[in-house]
């Protein structure tokens, strides 16, 4: 059976206006998406821009600090940095892409010789989440032993900073493990230890045990300075660089718990409940460096899962062609030298170089699962930054000028469509200026319909969009309208003179649609966030032009003046 385009047009209508009415969108935290819901105003679930409805600024500044330990030369530091922003910003934009945001602008800001990072988002259903991606820094570092004695400056230099993390630890010290989190790279270790006796803890409290015994619960102490243990081979582990090592530095510990029991061999003794953080004097390892460049997550690709030849699962990490030069050339100057990979901050392995690696690739190993391994590669693949971020100012965007705009720009439309349609009743009668309208009310039914189906947001560029291919549209009308009255000055009928001023009109039609959706095209796959929602929304009305305006707009014409055709 054969369906007629009045049905066609009839039910795509009343679709639309039931879609546009009553269903709306919800943002789930869990998964980042924004899932279709039923409500009884639907009206009101349309996503708007960050230029109508507001939203946040969050503004952070990028760490160099290890970049300027190794770059003396400004010129060198300048061009790497500016290396940094431009990978920062791409994972910036990829990340913001998964929040389900309306809008968003991201861009450098320079302030005081300092760049920052700043970033706007609108439309924002968990500000938190946004923060927590947005700033996620998973830092991939490759690091080689530290070949130089420490020195009087080097090891004041690490007082300081002990001194530093000692006052991070006394404004919370509730949340240690989150505050130093990732630290180990620094030689920095927080370390939790419960239901211990006092021969099972390291040689600074054993050699002092009124430290424990003596301590207010809760209270956080330090710095205590000299040194925290030796390491042995048979407890060698992540904080050496050999066996019988010396571990000097300064110390911060807080007691949680203190009770009666009994040791190992059942005598009794007080068992300790507490945590402590541990700076070394020194930094044991530094950045795996060819001499010109840092080998780092700035010349990460991506990483995907594998098994080793022993058949376990491992992380291998894939690099650029920059990057596999410069691994290259590490590899070569280091052969029978252990190199660290740290990811966020953490020791994951530290394999010694058999050979010069050329192939862009390194492999993570260790005590993986399948599930553990995937975890590894997808956190990499979508956390890993060259440099950190710190979120410096987070600040509410006043909608007020968004909304003043928005309902200017609705004014304007709706005072030019007035005008319009008094032009089409003055040159072209009732007839078709009411058809006209009905036209315009079921295109911008359908387009609605459009918007939310797909999520688009609606900001000022794309209701100067939307405005604009109306007048388009009309521009299309009135050549219709005008080769229907070319057509009946000749004498021809009614029905032969719609069916040719449609034919013959088209392809002026289409060619002006076409050049136009073709400029939108270049606009939304080049431009900035802005005329990507201009260019986007042009394309849509275009298409909605061509394959819905000017056919209703030919149904409607013989309805007006011929009913019986529209049964043929």
């Amino acid at each position: 059976m054969k369906i007629s385009k009045q049905t066609i047009f009839t039910v795509l209508f009343i679709v639309s206006l039931i879609f546009v009415a009553f269903v709306g969108r919800t943002f789930d935290p869990q998964t980042g998406t924004r899932n279709f819901i039923l409500t009884s105003n639907g009206f009101s679930h349309f996503r708007k821009g960050l230029d109508v409805s507001g939203g946040t600024r969050l503004v952070y500044k990028i760490s160099y600090d290890k970049y300027e330990k190794v770059y003396t030369n400004a010129t060198e530091l300048a061009a790497v940095k500016q290396t940094i922003e431009t990978i920062i910003m791409k994972n910036i934009d990829s990340r913001i892409s998964k929040l389900g945001v309306s809008d968003y602008k991201a861009y450098v800001q320079k302030l005081d010789n300092q760049n920052y990072i700043v970033v706007e988002i609108g439309g924002i259903a968990d500000l938190d989440q946004a923060k927590e991606l947005i700033g996620k820094t998973l830092e991939l570092e490759f690091k080689l032993q530290n070949p130089e004695n420490p020195t009087a400056t080097t090891i004041a230099a690490r007082k300081t900073l002990a001194g530093k993390v000692l006052a991070e630890v006394k404004k919370d010290p509730d949340h240690i493990s989150a505050l130093l989190e990732g630290r180990m790279s620094e030689n920095i270790y927080h370390s939790i230890y419960t239901g211990n006796t006092l021969d099972q803890l390291p040689d600074m409290y054993k050699n002092n045990p009124k430290l424990l015994a003596d301590a207010e619960i809760g209270k956080v102490y330090g710095l205590i300075e000299g040194n925290y243990a030796t390491i042995y081979p048979q407890t060698d582990n992540a904080l050496t660089q050999g066996t019988g090592v010396k571990l000097d530095g300064y110390t911060m510990f807080r007691v949680v718990e203190r009770k009666e029991g009994k040791d190992l061999s059942g005598n009794a003794s007080t068992i300790y409940v507490f945590e402590d953080v541990f700076v070394q004097d020194r930094e044991t390892r530094i950045p795996a460096t060819d001499g010109q460049n840092i080998l780092n997550g700035a010349y990460f690709k991506f990483a995907n899962t594998s098994t080793s030849e022993m058949g376990e699962p491992v992380v291998v990490i894939n690099l650029d062609d920059k990057g596999k030069e410069v691994f290259c050339n590490v590899t070569q100057a280091n052969i029978q030298k252990p190199m660290a990979i740290f990811v966020g901050g953490n020791l994951l392995t530290a394999p010694n170089i058999q050979s010069k690696i050329c192939g862009g690739t390194a492999e993570i190993n260790g005590s993986f699962t399948v599930d553990s391994a995937k975890q590894l590669s997808n956190a990499l693949n979508e956390g890993t930054l060259p440099a950190p971020l710190i979120l410096m100012q987070e600040e509410k965007i006043n909608p007020s000028l968004g909304v003043n705009a928005l309902t200017g720009a609705l004014r304007a439309g709706l005072a030019w469509l007035i005008a319009i349609m008094i032009l089409l009743y003055c040159m072209y009668g009732y007839r078709k200026m009411l058809l006209t309208g009905i036209v315009l009310i079921t295109f911008l039914t359908v387009l609605a319909a459009i918007m939310k189906l797909t999520d688009y947001a609606l900001s000022l560029s794309g209701i100067a969009a939307i405005i604009l291919s109306i007048g388009m549209w009309v521009d299309a009308n009135i050549l219709i309208y005008e080769r229907l009255r070319e057509e009946l000055k000749e004498g021809k009928s009614i029905v032969w003179a719609i069916d040719t001023a449609k034919d013959r009109s088209r392809s002026a039609i289409r060619d002006g649609q076409i050049s136009t959706g073709l400029i939108a095209f270049v606009l939304f796959s080049m431009g900035t966030n802005m005329f990507k929602g201009f260019g986007s929304m042009m394309i849509i009305t275009m298409l909605l032009t061509l394959l819905f305006n000017v056919p209703l707009t030919k149904m409607l014409l013989h309805a007006f003046y011929d009913p019986k055709k529209l049964t043929k």
